[in-house]
């Protein structure tokens, strides 16, 4: 026999009230790098007061969570997925349990909610989210407006100035790769990063672009005296200009799912 969603929680609920430790499996990835879907989690009544810090179970708009607390003040508890940026307000009533322990059947690790395993993964996560939302705040939209014009800008002094005779030796060899190629490489990476907002509905257009605008920089170079025209180059450009687009693919796959 099957049961839906509400149904199981409402048994955990009457087991929780009754005084009893529940096992249950955990399904979703809002908490990783603390906690890994299929770990079994280990959940004990509410029999003391809420501290920030604690991972609870809580109901969530006819839904249950499990996330850590930020914060309560009075009947407001703010909570947060571990992996999450978003948070989630409820009031403490609605807090129906709290995390003791875990095991993880892959491996056999079993950690209790405050020993030192514990604090280690907890802030190992910690660093994680930080690190991420300073990725995504770096990349966000308002960012990409603001640098765009200075990257084209950029791309524009790069495709004009007189650079081959500057003595930067960028002839030599980096892992059997030149310096020079990985450096047109490199320089191309954002480039469909900042054009995607251009095509907000058709993202290969965006690599189409960036692909373009690299074939008109080295077509430009290759009527200016002062600059030359390299095949190789140009296949550099398209190669980091593609790999930058599948970066872009990928996080957004990521984060719709």
């Amino acid at each position: 026999m099957t049961i839906d969603n509400r149904q199981y929680f409402a048994l955990v609920e009457q087991q929780l009230a009754d005084g009893q430790r529940v096992k249950i499996p955990l399904r979703g990835t809002s908490m990783e790098s603390t906690l890994r879907e299929g770990d079994v989690l280990t959940l004990g009544p509410v029999s003391r007061p809420l501290r920030v810090g604690d991972v609870v179970l809580f109901r969530y708009r006819g839904d249950y969570r499990l996330h850590r607390l930020l914060s309560v003040e009075g009947d407001r508890c703010v909570m947060r997925g571990d992996n999450c940026f978003t948070t989630e307000e409820a009031a403490a009533s609605d807090v129906v349990a709290l995390l003791l322990g875990v095991d993880r059947p892959r491996n056999g690790l079993h950690m209790e909610v405050g020993d030192a395993r514990w604090i280690r993964a907890t802030r190992r996560a910690e660093r994680r989210r930080r690190c991420r939302q300073r990725a995504a705040a770096l990349a966000g939209r308002a960012a990409r407006k603001r640098l765009r014009p200075w990257y084209f800008a950029l791309l524009a002094f790069l495709m004009w100035a007189p650079l081959n005779g500057v003595g930067i030796p960028l002839d030599n060899y980096i892992l059997g790769l030149r310096a020079d190629h990985l450096l047109h490489a490199s320089v191309y990476l954002p480039c469909a990063l900042l054009l995607c907002d251009l095509f907000p509905r058709r993202r290969w257009l965006a690599w189409l672009a960036a692909i373009g605008i690299g074939l008109l920089t080295e077509g430009v170079q290759y009527l200016l005296p002062w600059r030359g025209f390299d095949v190789n180059d140009l296949v550099a450009n398209a190669l980091g200009s593609t790999l930058g687009w599948l970066i872009v693919i990928l996080v957004r796959h990521r984060a719709t799912r």
